[in-house]
């Protein structure tokens, strides 16, 4: 009977549950005040299924603002969430290896004048005003793009002053949401990234959240509700995105509005890292059907257009 079971669950509409997005249900609305965020750049290491510890460059939250040794990298870095109409003020200091200039940037967002770059030990502070709601990816621009690949990245979400809506319109709401940022890892390169020459880059690792299948956490389903998925590419593939079995529908790309949103059983969404600017893809889910067991029947599909590449898949779990 494990068939039939199966075939029920993945009709049932995918919720996507992101701890680190902490995002509450109800109807508030929130109101636009100054932010500050403190990070570090600095060196870490991330494991891997083997298990294999492979070393990082990554952004962290230190405990005290300006000392990197209270901080740990990650990769992805951590998730920063503003609000519509927030000043928003980021102090980023550079603990990288000796040699290393930090560029911060975030693709899309207008900064206030000023420096952009950080020596190592120095800290460069960045401001702007949060517009404009949508998924936006923070990087180093630092070493023509291998900063970024050793995992100099992270999010930045930008929330309408509605709760629980993607933008500012009720077509954009949704119950839940699911941040999901896609990486690669080339154990080579991330063991040499100075010297390593990038044309003969091959991703071994393909990575959502930082996670390596079968270490991706699960995804969870709940019957009648809506769900906003987020999709941010840090990687150097070219990613294809779907739940068998489901639908979805595209409402904005590179933190914008569609002006006419489509429906679609997949999205390919661009390697950030082979773009000048990141592409980001909004999708809200619809699924009218009741269903409460699990199946880790689901999975993600990589592609990559170098020849004599395979297509490697990530399972993800759904119930």
């Amino acid at each position: 009977m494990r068939a039939p079971a199966f075939k029920q669950a993945i009709r049932a509409l995918i919720v996507l549950v992101l701890a680190a997005a902490g995002l509450g249900l109800g109807s508030s609305t929130a109101s636009a005040a100054p932010v500050t965020i403190n990070l570090c750049a600095k060196g870490g290491t991330v494991t891997l299924p083997g298990p294999v510890s492979v070393p990082i460059w990554g952004f962290g939250v230190p405990t005290t603002p300006g000392d990197c040794t209270t901080a740990t990298a990650s990769a992805p870095g951590p998730v920063l969430a503003v609000n519509e109409g927030d000043t928003v003020t980021i102090s980023v200091t550079n603990a990288l290896p000796a040699g290393h200039t930090l560029a911060f940037e975030i693709p899309g967002v207008d900064f206030t004048a000023g420096p952009t770059d950080a020596a190592v030990g120095a800290t460069v502070t960045r401001s702007f005003t949060a517009s404009r709601p949508g998924t936006y990816l923070y990087q180093s621009g630092g070493g023509a793009g291998r900063q970024a690949a050793m995992g100099l990245h992270g999010a930045l979400i930008v929330r309408p002053l509605t709760a629980n809506q993607a933008y500012d319109t009720a077509t954009t709401a949704y119950n839940v949401e699911a941040l999901l940022v896609l990486s690669t890892i080339d154990p080579g390169f991330n063991a040499a990234p100075d010297s390593f020459d990038m044309h003969s880059y091959r991703a071994t690792y393909w990575l959502i959240n930082g996670h390596a299948y079968p270490d991706t956490a699960p995804i969870t389903a709940s019957p009648g509700q809506r769900v906003l998925l987020r999709y941010l590419n840090a990687g150097y593939d070219n990613t294809t995105m779907l739940l068998l079995g489901m639908h979805e529908r595209v409402v904005a790309r590179d933190a914008r509005l569609l002006n006419n949103p489509f429906d679609a059983n997949a999205e390919t969404i661009p390697s950030a890292l082979r773009r000048t600017r990141s592409r980001p893809f909004h999708r809200v889910r619809r699924r009218a059907h009741t269903a409460s067991r699990c199946t880790t029947g689901s999975s993600t599909s990589r592609t990559d257009r170098r020849p004599g590449r395979a297509r490697p898949r990530r399972r993800v779990a759904a119930c």
